[in-house]
């Protein structure tokens, strides 16, 4: 798709779909906004899009043109997940009666509500093209905003303490490093999606392994400008992802393997001295039996090790259906973003059973894989792994601009193949 036909498709969607297409390429920028929280709830344009999200949502259900999602059984384990989550959020908000309980409630449901809402909004291999063009179109502010904060001047300036390899890195006007971190990720698996569809078939937009390449320059020097090292993994393993169905074509393989090789060695112990051991230096330590195992993961372990205590204190059935009725006053932190990991605080909030259900719903959607081209293969495998990694140590969830992208790939995955 080019933006010709994407601007073509963008006029035949129905005002129900429309504004979720405007909410992609626009959300980059509401992002910047998020301190105007401190001020007041109502001069925070990141709030008022939080709000607004599931009540359109929920219009766009009410309307006659708005499509019906088809049937899948994959949805099963997401409806379970969804039954605990709200149920949990329901009793939180019931015993905290707060409008920042309300906030909470409200982004720790939008999720569901934005996958259910996909599965409506795509149905056709266009509506993804389409969806994922829109995603690239988000990159570019935030792309502008990291050149301007490395050739001009850092807009914000985040030290990392010695114990996480020292030195800065830059975050622009975003609440936290994540933020640049999704937009480097998605422009990697976006063009390397557009190069895998050249290859495999004939479309109007033509990316090459030269582009590549230099997509690859780019996402390079963002990663070393940010310096967060579960992205780095995640970036990784999509390369390697990349190359594996890259395998058919001969010369775009060895072109980018003979890249790599001539950039590793050169480059490749400065790249690991100055960004990749003083990140995972601690951890290194850790595996080594040097520093305590509460220090592993930038010392998240700890954090999981004091709440899980807490954990343990809390009545079994809370165990495996979240611990909201046990209403202990850490209950806020538990299932907050301070978590910092997807894993720890889905089973806080929604137990075993919840936590289950997700992850297998994740998986289930993974086996239709074998139904795609190659193409599609690797969207949905970059897409799974990456929501997979960084849940270890970070809480995509929370991450609007990831969901706008990965719930439409797993919807489109979710697709009868005849659509497809």
């Amino acid at each position: 798709m080019n933006f010709k036909a994407w601007l073509n498709w963008y006029r035949s969607l129905h005002i129900s779909r429309k504004w979720f297409v405007i909410l992609i390429i626009i959300r980059p920028i509401i992002d910047n906004f998020y301190e105007l929280k401190e001020a007041s709830v109502l001069a925070s344009p990141l709030y008022i899009v939080g709000v607004l999200t599931p009540v359109l949502i929920l219009l766009s259900y009410t309307a006659n043109k708005f499509p019906k999602p088809i049937p899948a059984a994959q949805d099963f384990p997401l409806k379970l997940f969804a039954f605990f989550l709200f149920g949990n959020c329901l009793v939180f908000y019931a015993t905290q009666l707060s409008v920042t309980s309300l906030g909470d409630v409200v982004k720790y449901t939008t999720p569901i509500l934005l996958y259910f809402y996909s599965r409506s909004f795509i149905q056709s291999k266009q509506d993804l093209d389409g969806i994922i063009f829109s995603c690239l179109i988000a990159c570019i502010f935030p792309f502008g905003m990291l050149m301007y904060e490395s050739l001009v001047n850092p807009i914000a300036i985040e030290y990392i303490s010695t114990g996480r390899g020292g030195g800065s890195r830059i975050r622009g006007a975003y609440a936290d490093i994540m933020n640049y971190a999704v937009y480097i990720e998605l422009f990697f698996i976006i063009i390397s999606y557009w190069f895998l569809a050249n290859l495999y078939g004939k479309v109007k937009l033509k990316i090459n392994a030269i582009h590549v390449a230099i997509a690859l320059v780019f996402v390079f020097y963002g990663l070393t400008r940010i310096k967060h090292v579960s992205t780095w993994t995640v970036t990784l393993v999509v390369f390697i992802l990349m190359m594996i169905h890259n395998l058919r074509n001969a010369r775009g393989f060895i072109f980018v393997i003979v890249l790599i090789t001539v950039i590793s060695a050169f480059f490749a112990e400065d790249i690991y001295n100055s960004q990749i051991e003083p990140l995972i230096g601690k951890e290194l330590r850790v595996v080594d039996g040097e520093s305590e195992s509460s220090q592993a993961l930038n010392g998240r372990m700890s954090r999981w090790e004091r709440y899980f205590e807490i954990w343990e204190q809390m009545p079994m059935s809370n165990h495996f259906i979240g611990i909201t009725t046990a209403n202990f006053p850490e209950t806020d932190n538990m299932i907050g973003a301070g978590m910092h990991s997807d894993y720890v605080r889905l089973l806080f909030l929604t137990g075993f059973i919840g936590v289950g259900a997700y992850v297998f719903f994740i998986l289930a959607v993974a086996t239709r894989y074998s139904q795609l081209k190659m193409p599609e293969k690797f969207l949905l495998a970059a897409t799974v792994v990456s929501i997979l990694l960084w849940s270890i140590s970070t809480i995509p969830t929370l991450y609007a601009p990831l969901l706008y992208f990965t719930y439409p790939v797993f919807a489109y995955a979710l697709l009868p193949k005849k659509l497809q």
